[in-house]
């Protein structure tokens, strides 16, 4: 046993062999301290760094304590949801709200599952708004103008126009083949159809069974404006970015959409 100042010390090579950890992710943790609170070396002994057996032990046991914690593969087998959904989901954190991780160990993320369940409810919520946007299934396939649409919660006889008269968002089909009899037959891509579904509140795309009504302002009608509204009556003096960032994290969506939305408030108080 090697000790220094009376205390029993570790090198890095036998902390990888006693927590079974390799050798680079030692150094990872060890080159980002400052963030992790990985303890500092107690010194060297014959040129090899060593640290303090007990303190390091105690800070490993704080580091890797995720109890509480939801891996996502954890959120999967809870939620039922699709590894590739929970995946695409993370991947459009920047616009959905997507909440951060409390903890990262090596490659796996962990979050508080209270934390994620508010966020996600939040979110389908406002997919709800709308349509009911199917989610699941691999953001990789192949599918018809018609699955589309079923993904989409959309009559498919709504969107024959699309590929010839595309509205806002509408995307490219990743496929495309012309049979013998001459028709066009076009694949699109079902992470794709996904992203539609998330951004054509901002142009085309009205969700099934609404009708055309005439607004008298932006939003008229949508109950996000009143959310907005009791937003701004209960934060005053909170600027307009700010109000859309809180209300993208309470209710879902994007923080672009929402100060539109609380723009819209401002200038049509009525009813706060």
């Amino acid at each position: 046993m090697t000790t220094l100042d009376g205390r029993r010390v570790l090198t890095r090579k036998e902390l990888a062999g006693t927590y079974g950890l390799s050798i680079s992710h030692l150094e990872k943790l060890y080159r980002e301290r400052e963030d992790n609170g990985h303890p500092e070396a107690a010194g060297m002994i014959n040129r090899a760094l060593v640290w303090y057996a007990a303190d390091w032990h105690q800070w490993y046991e704080r580091h890797t304590d995720v109890a509480a914690l939801e891996s996502r593969s954890d959120i999967q087998d809870r939620t039922g949801l699709g590894l590739s959904t929970l995946e695409r989901l993370w991947a459009g954190r920047k616009s959905n709200g997507h909440p951060e991780p409390e903890k990262t160990i090596g490659n796996t993320m962990y979050w508080n599952p209270t934390t994620w369940d508010t966020w996600y409810e939040g979110y389908k919520a406002n997919q709800q708004w709308r349509t009911n946007v199917d989610l699941s299934g691999n953001a990789e396939d192949l599918i018809s103008l018609s699955e589309a649409a079923r993904v989409l919660g959309m009559d498919p006889t709504s969107i024959t126009k699309y590929p010839v008269r595309p509205p806002k968002h509408w995307p490219a089909p990743a496929e495309e083949t012309t049979t013998d009899k001459g028709f066009v037959k076009r694949k699109y891509r079902r992470g794709d159809i996904w992203t539609y579904a998330e951004r054509r509140e901002r142009g085309g795309g009205r969700p099934a069974g609404t009708t055309k009504t005439d607004r008298r302002y932006p939003y008229d009608g949508d109950p996000r404006l009143d959310q907005a509204r009791t937003a701004i009556k209960e934060n005053p003096g909170t600027t307009t970015a700010q109000l859309a960032g809180q209300l993208a994290r309470q209710h879902g969506g994007t923080a672009g959409t929402w100060s539109h939305i609380v723009r819209s408030a401002r200038q049509h108080p009525e009813d706060y």
